[in-house]
């Protein structure tokens, strides 16, 4: 079977080297339809954009922000010692003017300018705004302090417990405006509540089409809207800080992306470097190139053509495709270049190449494709996109590699080189060769025993997801979240979903005082690894207008005794011109929503508050339906996902590699041995990641897919290579050193230009990027080891047993 297939692959050789325009111009007009959709790719790192569409929690999150707008919240915290002076209330209102009139998709805006200042005159409701009318003297702005510095709303809000920080809140649109015909500031109060609300805001749309919330490009541009006024008002000497998930997320994008698009073309760079230093031909250098290239831009216009955005794991798709893409293509050459420069003969060589290498070559691509596409089964959509697609840009890579590249040196005029002495890397591997032969049973006891402690160790890495820690720690981005976390106790929430299933559900003073009480003990929960800053519901405006009602006095500020009192409050509260309501219960009053603001968590971190709200909710509410949302939910689902999800395609890949091995190899045997290699590398990274204190995050669960990729191409060229030679001579020691000479070549160069190109993100400025250089460009060195140490070592085993047939 074997022969025939090699013999397929040389004549494939012979016609290509008969043929190169031919071939050259079907592979184009092949590639034109996916190339042409290039320019449509998209972006989305929305945290939302990790789930599948039709993943419960999405749905719910979905639900929960056509309700209620949405949950993230651009936080703007100005720092000063002097916030309660005329100066700097000016200020402030005219930076929230600004951030009004030129940040686009913003719903509501808050900030002490304008915040509601619920109180009695009389017997007369009053919720106005804060400085409303604005301040002209001092002591104005004193009795504002007083009343500021009192209220149970603002604090941890608006204002910080020590009076020396305050915010502006930016709540965006939940809804996009992508493809509007007209838009009008038509009451946006029933956006969300069916279908009269659609009308009602003068979006045409064709029926049943489902409105599209806001995309990732619009809260970049948002983002970028309040970062250029906060940059305005920094130079004006004001310490400002800009945190909450839409601005993280718009960091994490711009840097991540600045920090691939850098690092991929220096990784470029390094590439031709070296395979102009290896080979001294131009040909070597700008062919592996063009197969990269086309495999990359066919695999992203497939990408867009199909509407699947690119996320942050989809990041590592380049990364992936020049790994393979440089690992065939070297294969190819360094065979193809040393029979051309024996024989001096173009086509004679090419077929020569096919039939050596070709067969090994599709059979390394389809192992790595199903190594990699087991992650196509991900409940992670972006896991998922990447293992359907990185599988199709490796299938895509190997049909250039056979077809596009000896078609091109077909073309090409070439000089022949006669060697007449040995090169470095001849004598290298002709010294290293002798290794393996000699020490093979110490490599083999010595492999074992690092892989038991790599393994022990393995369970001590600690799982993370935390974006927030992928920022250096002085970056800008991070050191506002912490700051705003530290000083006004968290910048993202947990919402809580109290449906009573009954009109007029919430307006029990009963259930009122209940969570009333739920409120004030979650605000006193306190873990390891985070805290719950504040506690924000429709008990707090009941309080707040009670309060006022009677005469402004503190023991006032609790929930009225029976059911009639509730409703009248709550509807002089509607009637006195506040929409606050709104954010806090629907419109019949059967679902409310509690906002549970808490510092920026690792999501693996934060299943304990969750968990803790969630049960003492239940407890509270036993007859009501209680959910919880929101970004810390979201950020916890991912990662769950993530990990149990890698774990079942890791599973798979195992399995599909296994029985690929046993095909190739042709004996259950030795496929089974052969995986012994393979794995080192991988289980080598997990040593790697305790020792550098590296976290097992959304990042470094990928890495394993690349590994084997890589570390089953290098196995399959080694022992396909080894089965031939040992076969012909019969002599272990001898098929050892002929594939030393020819793959092992191959290997080392492949392996030399890709470590070097991955080593290069270790510069890179985000710290995942950075952690994903070193395990990728250390496992890639792991593999070639474990490839010409163990594996020649474990074959000279097998040669003794008689098992190679």
């Amino acid at each position: 079977m074997h022969h025939k297939l090699e013999d397929l692959m040389r004549k494939m050789g012979a016609f290509i080297a008969d043929n190169p325009l031919k071939v050259i111009v079907v592979v184009l007009i092949l590639l034109a339809f996916p190339l042409s959709h290039v320019p449509q790719i998209k972006m989305d790192t929305s945290t939302e954009g990790f789930m599948h569409d039709d993943d419960p929690v999405l749905l719910e999150y979905n639900a929960f922000r056509a309700q209620f707008g949405r949950d993230e919240r651009v936080v703007i915290a100005l720092k000063s010692d002097d916030i309660f002076t005329l100066k700097f209330l000016e200020t402030l209102k005219s930076m929230h003017e600004e951030i009004e009139s030129n940040v686009p998709f913003v719903d509501d805006i808050t900030s002490l300018y304008n915040v509601r200042n619920t109180r009695g005159d009389e017997d007369k409701l009053i919720t106005d705004d804060l400085l409303e009318p604005f301040p002209t003297t001092q002591e104005e702005v004193d009795a504002i302090k007083q009343r500021a510095l009192e209220s149970h709303f603002y604090k941890d809000l608006f204002i910080s417990t020590d009076g020396k920080m305050t915010t502006i809140i930016i709540e965006t649109d939940a809804y996009s405006h992508e493809g509007e015909k007209k838009v009008s500031d038509v009451d946006a109060f029933d956006e969300g509540f069916g279908d009269e609300a659609e009308t009602e805001t003068g979006i045409q749309e064709e029926k049943g089409q489902k409105r599209a919330f806001l995309t990732d490009k619009e809260n970049t541009q948002l983002v970028a809207a309040v970062l250029v006024i906060a940059d305005k008002y920094k130079q004006e000497g004001i310490e400002i800080y800009v945190a909450g998930s839409p601005s993280v997320n718009h960091a994490l994008k711009s840097q991540m992306q600045a920090d691939m698009q850098k690092f991929m073309r220096i990784t470029f760079l390094i590439i031709l470097v070296f395979l102009f230093v290896m080979f001294r031909r131009a040909s070597a250098v700008f062919y592996p190139l063009i197969v990269i290239i086309l495999s990359l831009l066919a695999t992203v216009g497939t990408m867009a053509w199909s509407g699947v955005a690119f996320k942050l794991p989809t990041q590592i798709v380049p990364s992936l495709l020049l790994a393979v893409s440089i690992g065939a293509t070297v294969h190819i050459l360094s065979i193809f270049f040393d029979k051309f420069n024996t024989i001096g003969d173009k086509k004679e060589a090419l077929k020569y190449t096919l039939g050596h290498s070709g067969l090994a070559i599709a059979m390394t691509s389809i192992t790595t494709a199903i190594g990699v596409g087991s992650f196509s089964g991900s409940q992670v959509a972006p896991i998922s996109d990447l293992g359907l697609f990185a599988s199709l840009g490796v299938m895509i890579s190997l049909f250039l590699t056979l077809t596009l590249l000896p078609a091109l040196l077909s073309i090409t005029k070439l000089k022949q080189k006669v060697k007449t002495q040995p090169g470095w890397l001849d004598m290298f591997m002709k010294r290293l060769s002798v290794i393996p032969i000699k020490h093979y049973k110490s490599i083999i006891l010595f492999s074992m025993i690092l892989v038991v402690v790599a393994l022990l160790t393995a369970t001590k890495i600690e799982l993370s997801h935390n974006p927030l820690k992928w920022f250096q720690p002085d970056s800008y981005d991070r050191i506002s979240t912490e700051v705003i976390d530290e000083k006004l106790n968290g910048s993202v929430t947990i919402e809580l979903i109290i449906d009573t299933k009954k009109e007029n559900g919430w307006n029990d003073p009963v259930r009122l005082k209940k969570l009333n009480t739920l409120s004030s003990e979650m605000e006193q929960y306190v873990d390891n690894y985070t805290h719950i800053g504040k506690v924000v519901s429709l008990a707090t405006i009941v309080n707040e207008t009670n309060r006022a009602l009677h005469e402004n006095k503190e023991e006032y500020y609790t929930i009225p005794e029976n059911a009639d009192l509730v409703s009248q409050e709550l509807l002089l509260f509607e009637n006195s011109g506040s929409d606050d309501l709104e954010d806090v219960v629907d419109s019949q009053f059967s679902k409310a929503r509690i906002s549970i603001k808490l510092p920026w968590t690792d999501a693996v971190r934060a299943t304990e508050v969750l968990g803790y709200v969630k049960d003492v909710a239940t407890k509270t509410f036993p007859d009501d339906t209680v959910l919880t949302t929101g970004m810390i939910p979201l950020l916890i689902n991912t990662f769950s996902h993530a990990v149990s999800s890698s774990v079942i395609s890791y599973f798979i890949a195992f399995v599909g590699i296994t029985f690929m091995m046993i095909l190739i190899l042709g004996s259950v045997r030795i496929g089974l041995i052969s995986m012994i290699p393979n794995l080192a590398p991988i289980i080598l990274g997990l040593l790697l990641m305790y020792y550098a204190h590296i976290p097992l995050d959304m990042f470094t669960l990928l890495i394993g897919s690349i590994a084997i990729g890589l570390a089953v191409d290098d196995t399959i060229h080694f022992l396909h290579n080894f089965r031939r030679y040992y076969l012909e001579s019969g002599d272990s020691a001898k098929a050892i050193e002929q594939t030393f000479f020819t793959t092992g070549k191959a290997m080392v160069i492949t392996t030399i230009v890709l470590s070097l190109g991955f080593y290069a993100y270790m510069f890179a400025n985000m710290i995942s990027v950075q952690n994903f250089g070193l395990l990728t460009g250390s496992v890639i060195i792991l593999a070639l080891l474990a490839d010409l140490l163990l594996a020649p070592a474990l074959m000279i085993v097998v040669a003794k047993r008689g098992w190679i047939k």
